[in-house]
């Protein structure tokens, strides 16, 4: 109940820094981001969350990946239609290679757990053997008979078709060590298959947080551009009428073209976000494509669960921890698997045959030869019993590898765990100062706007300067870009924190920041 709390408490941060407006992309051929097993949301995304220990999660790890091969997609990009972030997001899902290459490698591992079970069925074989053999000797002499010495030579040929039956018994746990480890790595290939999806989530909304700020700025840099230009109109019909001097109109001249420069900087940072998103996405960086502007809603002024209990509560549900965990758990059945090879084995062997061939007999002393052909039904049935004696201390030295992997990997676990735990506070924190960040620049913008306003009004009437005027110009839109970079720092900070805690779970959760 407790875990349940908090999940309510930071969706509700989550939902109040929303702003996007939703659209979905059905897909409608089976692909990467449609696995097996996986929930839906209430517009139809597939959800990759994992639960806190995916190997109590009910059925085998192998089953929770879809059978069927994803197909690879191209994506029509309508240059008239405008994308909204989840539509983005399953654009990226469906076209980026990083989802597929993790789907497939999460279907190896799934199938090298049917490999291992194989292992438990008895094993059938059909064999043939076919051979020719020749043996000879040399024989005695007989004086009694008057017949002197010579050799025998014996001359024959055999086919031995049978089929054969063994089936492991016994081995005291080393097929079931086996099993677990494949398990395990199952469990990895799908946890990498969830956390990949995750990942194109994360980056293809931090490209577009900045992206959407890239385009504020030159939006404002262009508004700029007018001010300027009306600025430099008002200066130099003020130097018509003998109220200014000209050097006024110079240093408007000077201000329009500064603020030329700056909507040239700006133009460039938004092409190049554009083509960052578009990377993101793993479209080509120049495709014609209109994205959905981050709508403006109000913030909150903090994030209401605290640090230490979003820890706590987030740890267990991150792709990467929760994969480290299965190859501690996999590299400790290896040492169980490495200790069964030095136990004895029991299998039972049945087999089944018949013997075909033909002998020809030749006595050197005699002058003549005989020949002669059976056929022979065989069959025998028994248990085998193996015991390895001795191996050079081979057995000895992969246990004690075996067991210092096992250590490393528990050791990679608390530090993967350490790094959760860092980026859970980075990312925090980021969003507790975007969110002071944005609260402050209200006033400062209202301010600023006011101070504008006031000194452009002093200047039409003569009682300031060009510079006062310009200055306040400047203050103004510098709190404008200010603001508008909270604002988008915010969204990608929130992104950045659920991706972190393992919430990015699906192409709707970054309109619900």
């Amino acid at each position: 109940m407790r875990v349940k709390l908090h999940r309510i408490a930071f969706s509700a941060i989550c939902a109040a820094t929303a702003g996007c407006a939703q659209q979905t992309i059905h897909p409608t051929s089976p692909d990467a981001s449609t696995p097996l097993g996986s929930m839906q949301t209430a517009t139809g995304a597939m959800d990759f969350s994992l639960p806190a220990d995916l190997s109590l999660a009910g059925g085998r790890a192998s089953t929770l990946i879809g059978q069927q091969l994803p197909t690879e997609q191209l994506v029509a990009i309508d240059p008239e239609r405008i994308y909204t972030l989840p539509e983005l997001i399953d654009i990226a899902q469906r076209t980026k290679p990083a989802t597929r290459a993790a789907w497939l490698r999460a279907r190896e591992a799934a199938l090298a757990v049917n490999v291992v079970e194989a292992s438990y069925l008895p094993q059938l074989s059909a064999n043939v053997l076919a051979g020719y053999e020749t043996v000879s000797r040399p024989e005695q002499a007989i004086p009694e008979l008057g017949i002197g010495t010579g050799r025998l030579t014996a001359t024959g040929y055999q086919v031995i078709p049978n089929l054969a039956v063994e089936w492991l018994l016994f081995d005291f746990g080393a097929r079931d060590a086996a099993m677990e480890v494949a398990e395990q790595a199952a469990i990895v290939g799908n946890i990498a298959f969830h956390g990949a999806h995750q990942r194109v989530i994360f980056e293809v909304s931090e490209a577009y947080f900045q992206y959407s700020a890239a385009r504020a700025e030159t939006r404002i840099d262009r508004e700029r551009v007018e001010d300027a230009r009306t600025l430099l109109s008002v200066a130099e019909g003020r130097l018509r009428e003998g109220l200014a001097i000209r050097a006024e109109v110079a240093q408007a001249r000077q201000i329009e073209a500064r603020a030329q420069f700056d909507l040239t900087r700006a133009e460039s940072r938004e092409q190049s976000t554009q083509a960052a998103l578009m990377h993101a996405m793993g479209l080509s960086p120049a495709t014609d494509m209109q994205v959905a502007e981050l709508s403006d809603r109000r913030l909150p002024e903090e994030v209401p669960m605290p640090l230490e209990e979003l820890i706590e509560t987030s740890l267990a549900q991150r792709p990467d921890i929760q994969a480290a965990l299965a190859r501690v758990r996999a590299t400790r059945s290896e040492v169980d698997l490495v200790a069964a090879s030095s136990r004895p084995k029991i299998a039972a062997v049945a087999e089944v045959g018949r013997a075909i061939g033909g002998v020809s007999l030749r006595d050197s002393r005699f002058g003549g030869s005989a020949s002669m052909n059976r056929t022979l039904d065989e069959a025998i049935a028994g248990v085998v019993f193996t015991m390895p004696l001795f191996d050079g201390g081979l057995r000895q030295t992969q246990e004690r590898q075996a067991r210092i992997q096992a250590e490393a990997a528990h050791q990679d676990l608390l530090e993967i765990r350490n790094l959760a735990a860092q980026e859970i506070v980075e990312a925090y924190t980021l969003l507790h100062s975007s969110l002071a960040a944005y609260t402050a620049s209200g006033p400062l913008l209202e301010a600023g706007r006011e101070t504008y306003e006031t000194a452009l009004g002093l200047y039409e009437n003569g009682l300031a300067t060009l510079a006062e005027v310009s200055q306040s110009k400047i203050g103004l839109n510098d709190v404008r870009l200010l603001r508008e970079q909270a604002f988008a720092d915010t969204f990608a900070a929130a992104t950045a924190l659920a991706f972190a805690t393992g919430r990015l779970t699906n192409r709707d959760v970054p309109t619900q920041l």
